[in-house]
């Protein structure tokens, strides 16, 4: 049995999940125009100016979500999924999503997004399993605090304990991203693959002769 990782946005998807499901709550009203703008600016101060995605994280839970339930957050991404998603959905690698699934690999999404996000992704796609960063929730079921966020070397940390509890090596392991930052899941794969790879994961991936889409 071979396992097959993949992360989610701009890999999996050709944009950003969380992105676009605050755009999408914006246009439900769910937040103010003011929330949506100050979101935008932590976003691009992150994927530009390289603020640590925890303290985007940090930010974007604390404007957005800290104190709303789950099953409200929850009926809003069905929604969301159901109008968006086939068109969010990057089909050179989600081939090869269905041909992993096809050839009967355990397949795996690992992301930085929401837990609620990508489980819902995940469930529609068919993968067997996933890791996301997780939202805690509190006894009335509203959301509380973050209790952990899913970076690089948690990936890597991730897989070391399914190859262990599945009895793979890590060569049986094939790995999908488009950023530097999954460099230690990256490294550790039998097979690397840079899926529209931003410029410092392109440059490694030619030195390595790493496959890039």
């Amino acid at each position: 049995m071979q396992l097959t990782v993949f992360d989610l946005d701009h890999t999996l998807l050709t944009s950003n999940s969380s992105f676009r499901f605050g755009f999408y709550l914006y246009q439900q009203k769910f937040f103010s125009s003011l929330k949506l703008v100050t979101c935008l600016s932590d976003y691009v101060r992150h994927k530009w100016f390289k603020m640590p995605i925890h303290k985007l994280h940090q930010k974007t839970f604390e404007s957005l979500f800290k104190g709303h339930a789950l099953s409200i957050i929850q009926e809003h991404v069905d929604q969301f999924l159901t109008l968006h998603l086939q068109e969010m959905l990057y089909h050179p690698v989600i081939q090869r999503l269905k041909e992993a699934q096809l050839r009967g690999d355990y397949t795996l999404i690992l992301s930085s997004s929401p837990d609620f996000l990508v489980e819902a992704i995940a469930c529609r796609l068919g993968v067997k399993e996933w890791g996301a960063t997780r939202y805690q929730t509190n006894h009335f079921g509203h959301f509380a605090h973050i209790a952990h966020i899913l970076e690089g070397q948690d990936k890597a940390d991730y897989v070391h304990r399914l190859t262990t509890k599945l009895n793979l090596p890590l060569t049986s392991v094939t790995v999908y991203s488009d950023s530097y930052l999954d460099l230690p899941i990256l490294n550790l794969a039998g097979q690397a693959i840079a899926v529209s790879p931003d410029s410092q994961l392109k440059r490694i991936s030619q030195q390595k002769g790493w496959e890039i889409i």
